[in-house]
C-alpha cells in the first residue's frame, strides 16, 4: 500500500516537474499574481485528472486515432503560438511588479490552464499510457491520490516560490523571461506539429 502510493508521488512528480508550456505559463503568471499562477496550474490539472478518470472507465479509447490527434495538434499548435504571441508583445509593457494589479479573472486563467493541457495529444498519449500502469497496480486509489499529491505540489510550489521571489525581478529581466518564454511555447508548438505530422 506504501509502495503504491510512492510509485504515484513519484509518477506526479515525473508528469509535472519536466518544463513544458504549462509550467512556463504558471512560472509567467507567477511573477504577475500567484493566484492566476494557481488557477492555470490547477486548470492544467484538472483536464489531467479528467483524461485519467475517464481513461480508467474506457471512456476515451475512440480518441487513440491519428485524424483525432491531428486535429488536436493543429489546435494546440495555435493556441500555444497565439499564447507565445500575446508574451512577445508584453515585451514592451513597463511592467512594476508591485504596484500593477493583475486584472485577468482566475476562471480565464483557469480555462487557459484547461486549454493548454487538452489541446496537446500527447497528454492524452501519456495518460493512454499511464492509466494502465495505475490499474494495474495492487492498489490503483492509493496511487491515484499519489499522484493528485505531487502534482498539487508542484503546481503549488512553483507558483508560491516564484510569486514570493518576483521583487528580484526587475522589467528588464521580466521582459527577457517574456521572450525566452515565448520561444520555449513557440518550439513546443513547431514540435507539436513536426511530431504528429512527421514524426
Amino acid at each position: 500500500m506504501f509502495d503504491s502510493l510512492l510509485n504515484g508521488l513519484i509518477l506526479g512528480f515525473g508528469v509535472s516537474v519536466p518544463f513544458g508550456p504549462v509550467n512556463i505559463l504558471i512560472l509567467t503568471y507567477a511573477l504577475r499574481s500567484f493566484k492566476n499562477s494557481l488557477a492555470v496550474g490547477f486548470g492544467a490539472f484538472s483536464v489531467d485528472m479528467l483524461y485519467l478518470f475517464l481513461l480508467q472507465f474506457g471512456l476515451l479509447s475512440f480518441l487513440n486515432n491519428d485524424i483525432f490527434k491531428y486535429i488536436l495538434a493543429i489546435f494546440g499548435f495555435c493556441f500555444l503560438s497565439y499564447m507565445a504571441f500575446l508574451m512577445v508583445r508584453k515585451k514592451s509593457e513597463a511592467l512594476d511588479l508591485q504596484n500593477q494589479d493583475f486584472k485577468e479573472s482566475l476562471l480565464k486563467s483557469y480555462i487557459k490552464g484547461c486549454f493548454l493541457n487538452g489541446t496537446n495529444p500527447f497528454v492524452i498519449g501519456f495518460w493512454l499510457s499511464t492509466a494502465g500502469v495505475i490499474i494495474g497496480d495492487g492498489h490503483p486509489y492509493i496511487m491515484t491520490v499519489g499522484l493528485i499529491i505531487s502534482i498539487i505540489a508542484w503546481v503549488f510550489a512553483l507558483s508560491f516560490f516564484v510569486a514570493k521571489y518576483k521583487h528580484f525581478f526587475g522589467a528588464k529581466v521580466i521582459k527577457i523571461v517574456n521572450i525566452v518564454s515565448a520561444l520555449i511555447i513557440e518550439y513546443f508548438a513547431l514540435s507539436l506539429l513536426y511530431k504528429t505530422f512527421i514524426g
